[in-house]
């Protein structure tokens, strides 16, 4: 009887225990499960809420990005504090010819120089507007082929010899006459147009290098260019 009772305390003993550990554990994934099951639901709330304060985007209250007309560079602007978003589809403006200052090609002069007829001639554009006699270098002295630029014009010119270093006032006795035009220059030496008073030269080759022209032809000439203007020197 006692062996029986012993047993039986022991049985009764082992069933609480079971029944015991038991508890807790199934107590546990209960309570463990229900703040998973909360967080979902607390999530799904949240996001019914924030879809209904979140307004749908439409016409009315959807940002607008207004772009100005497109400017002749090209480029698209937006207006002060819009975003710039993907390429502007306004068509471009027709870009526009900024000014220069420089006159267009019809109207720009040049002058060539033909040394085997010992003229020039003054062209504008390919319109022939004047010619005249002229003296070149003489044997040794000639003056250079090529093309060159008008870099001065002197009214009344000075004349220092290279020969004495004597200085020749602005007058009738100056050997550049009364206007002056370079177009070369060495650094050293330099070559250009000038009036002369010896016009029994004109139509040879009798100077060191420069292009001698009357008086009256080389005033004529002188306002007709500019400094930058061409002058082409050609053997011919």
């Amino acid at each position: 009887m006692s062996r029986f009772l012993t047993s039986l305390k022991f049985s009764t003993g082992l069933l609480l225990t079971t029944i015991l550990a038991t508890i807790p554990t199934r107590l546990f994934a209960e309570i463990g499960n229900r703040p998973s099951s909360n967080f979902q639901a607390q999530t799904s709330v949240v996001a019914q809420l924030s879809a209904k304060s979140t307004p749908v985007p439409n016409s009315k209250n959807s940002p607008q990005v207004k772009t100005n007309p497109v400017p002749v560079s090209g480029t698209s602007a937006a207006t002060p504090n819009q975003p710039v978003t993907g390429t502007s589809t306004a068509p471009a403006a027709k870009p526009s010819v900024a000014a220069t200052g420089q006159p267009p090609i019809e109207k720009v002069v040049s002058l060539v120089i033909k040394l085997k007829e010992k003229r020039v001639y003054v062209y504008q554009g390919d319109k022939l507007l004047k010619r005249y006699p002229v003296a070149i270098g003489k044997k040794g002295w000639e003056t250079p082929t090529g093309e060159w630029q008008v870099m001065e014009k002197i009214r009344n010119p000075a004349w220092t010899s290279f020969k004495t270093g004597e200085v020749f006032p602005p007058g009738v006795k100056n050997p550049l006459g009364s206007r002056w035009i370079g177009f070369w220059t060495d650094g050293q030496d330099v070559i250009g147009f000038h009036g002369t008073a010896n016009v029994k030269s004109i139509g040879t080759a009798a100077s060191h290098g420069c292009v001698r022209m009357r008086d009256r032809d080389v005033k004529a000439l002188f306002p007709l260019v500019k400094v930058g203007t061409t002058v082409k020197v050609v053997d011919e």
